[in-house]
């Protein structure tokens, strides 16, 4: 049986690798820390995940105000490429990273049933 810390990152790579449009993923706690990732190469784990805590935080505080409840998912559209932010069982973010042309859909799809995997894990 493999540890907990095993599963987690099978999940993340099982993400990466189950479609081409995906450049990687970053699971952080609530307060910005980094759990795992699934990266090729050249990704700052502690930028992102600071990045991803301060987006997580104005995006919940954005909600409240408006009325609309709790913060689901997060889907940033730049011109090199998403960035998709998921909460992961009130604990965590998984952060995504996806190229352009990918299938969005798709990627929020397999990054759904991630998160209801390591939700399972953290």
């Amino acid at each position: 049986m493999s540890s907990r810390v095993d599963q987690i990152h099978g999940i993340l790579i099982k993400l990466k690798e189950g479609h081409d449009g995906v450049e990687g993923c970053l699971l952080v706690t609530a307060q910005g820390l980094p759990i795992d990732s699934a990266f090729d190469s050249g990704a700052d784990e502690d930028l992102i995940s600071a990045m991803t805590a301060a987006i997580s935080s104005v995006s919940e505080r954005v909600t409240n105000e408006l009325g609309k409840g709790k913060v689901n998912n997060i889907s940033i559209l730049g011109d090199h490429g998403y960035i998709i932010l998921l909460d992961v069982a009130s604990r965590a973010v998984l952060t995504v990273l996806a190229k352009t042309d990918a299938n969005l859909g798709l990627i929020l799809l397999l990054s759904r049933k991630s998160c209801t995997q390591l939700s399972e894990l953290i």
